[in-house]
């Protein structure tokens, strides 16, 4: 086996395991509840069910008679038993006590219409010794069943086996407690071992069913895109002081895992780019994906590497780049400003920053496919570089106005976090515009079973009336609780 192959094998295992941890995460709750309404119906049922039964049982000796000898003018009969005998009785016997004419016998001497118990009889190998045993739901009228049967087995027997006689060694008893007591606990510890294999089932179809992007290997097999890079989740450990909490690839707190994707994103987006593609613009599927993180460090990045970087927060419904760099917009001082456009620089970050004038209130047509042209003619000449952070394509249209006027696109999805069929229908609407999709970045990578271990990372977005729930049902491993917390 190659290493290409090992190593395939590995992320395999790798994702896939991570997907039943997260999935037994998410839905531990169905494995308990199947285990106690399993366990719960078992003891009831056996409850509602329950017909208490009563055993009395004889044991005996049966002996057959032999030929009769003629003493003093006198015919007298002996008794005996040999191996032969002993096994031809060990078939005979059960099946005579099941006999009709024998139970008919024995209803007759009881005075009832139907057999109230039910007759066996088992043999010790190699003798002539038998327990007869009588079960039903009457104890009295099991025992008198049990004592009628062994008076008249001797008269029906006669003609398979001849003439019989009985040794009773061990007389009957009338039965004083229930021969089939049930224990409820036993029968609970079943069902609740029942409910939480159901609940497991239920994990593992609802595992098999899900058709969402894990490795690049999707990438490439389901989406027909390149990777442009993979971001790992980041997640902070807990410390006693707050510490820098910011999602940036310049963060000292966040391990090298992290800066280095974004590093890597830089030089292929460079590469991928010809001379006269300048505006890129940045957009995912639904809500909490990570596209503002994403688009955001490459422009850091962009700009640490010398290059003159417009970074354009196109997003007027939930405008996320100010709060991700910390810059207070009330605060700053704009170096341009425009009917349609405000300039500010972010020194400390070597980028300038690009923020509508209006809002979603004050104009919801502010994102028209005239004023984006008229924008980015103004624009296009004076940066290297014009990264543009759109709303999710697949949620409303801004994305498209965009598409039309940039030159490429990256298309953001988070691992593990919406279904393939979704995300193929958004990049044909995307692609619709005729805008060339340089890649896909694949973000929020998990490394072994619990992820990179060095934090953790959400994103919580709203659209007002286009408000997007973003669950692990239908997109991703994170609740609700966990979706507000996310900031793109």
């Amino acid at each position: 086996m190659n290493q290409t192959t090992e190593n395939k094998k590995d992320i395999f295992v790798t994702v896939y395991l991570n997907d039943i941890i997260k999935a037994l995460h998410r839905f531990w709750w169905v494995c308990v509840a199947a285990a106690v309404m399993f366990g719960g119906c078992s003891a009831l049922y056996q409850k509602i069910n329950y017909v208490p039964q009563y055993t009395s049982s004889i044991t005996l000796t049966v002996n057959t008679q032999n030929e009769s000898t003629t003493i003093s003018g006198v015919s007298v009969y002996t008794f005996y038993y040999d191996t032969n005998t002993a096994s031809l009785l060990s078939t005979t016997f059960p099946y005579i006590l099941n006999y009709n004419l024998l139970q008919e016998a024995v209803c007759e001497d009881l005075g009832v219409s139907y057999m109230p118990a039910r007759l066996n009889a088992t043999a010790v190998p190699g003798t002539n010794m038998f327990t007869i045993t009588a079960t039903g739901s009457d104890p009295k009228l099991t025992y008198d069943v049990l004592q009628s049967a062994v008076e008249n087995y001797p008269r029906f027997a006669k003609y398979v086996v001849g003439t019989i006689t009985f040794e009773i060694l061990k007389q009957p008893t009338i039965a004083t407690s229930p021969s089939n007591e049930v224990n409820y606990l036993n029968e609970s510890v079943k069902g609740v071992a029942i409910g939480a294999l159901f609940g497991l089932l239920f994990i593992l179809v609802y595992i098999l069913q899900r058709k969402t992007v894990k490795t690049k290997i999707d990438i490439k097999n389901q989406l027909n895109l390149d990777t442009l890079a993979i971001v790992p989740k980041v997640t902070f450990k807990k410390k006693a002081m707050p510490g820098d909490k910011t999602l940036l690839f310049t963060n000292p707190d966040i391990r090298s895992e992290f800066s280095e994707a974004f590093r890597v994103l830089r030089n292929i987006f460079i590469s991928s780019l010809n001379k006269k593609e300048k505006i890129v613009m940045a957009t995912s599927s639904v809500p909490g994906e990570g596209k503002t993180t994403i688009i955001t460090n490459l422009a850091l990045s962009l700009a640490d590497h010398g290059e003159n970087v417009l970074l354009f927060d196109a997003d007027i419904r939930h405008p996320s780049i100010a709060p991700l760099l910390g810059i207070d917009t009330e605060k700053v001082e704009y170096e341009t400003v425009t009917d349609l456009y405000k300039i500010i620089y972010a020194k400390d970050y070597g980028l300038r920053i690009l923020l509508p004038t209006v809002n979603e209130e004050s104009d919801k047509s502010y994102i028209s496919s005239s004023n984006i042209k008229k924008m980015f003619d103004e624009l296009r000449d004076s940066y290297d570089y014009i990264l543009v952070d759109t709303p999710p394509c697949g949620l409303i249209s801004d994305a498209l106005f965009i598409a039309q006027h940039a030159d490429a696109a990256v298309f953001i999805t988070y691992q593990d976090a919406v279904r393939i069929s979704r995300i193929k229908k958004n990049l044909d609407t995307l692609m619709s515009t005729d805008i060339r999709i340089l890649g896909c970045v694949l973000n929020g990578t998990a490394k072994g079973f619990s992820g990179y271990g060095y934090g953790k990372y959400g994103y919580g977005y709203g659209y007002g009336k286009y408000g997007y729930g973003y669950g692990y049902g239908e997109y991703g491993e994170s609740d609700k609780k966990k979706s507000r917390k996310r900031h793109e």
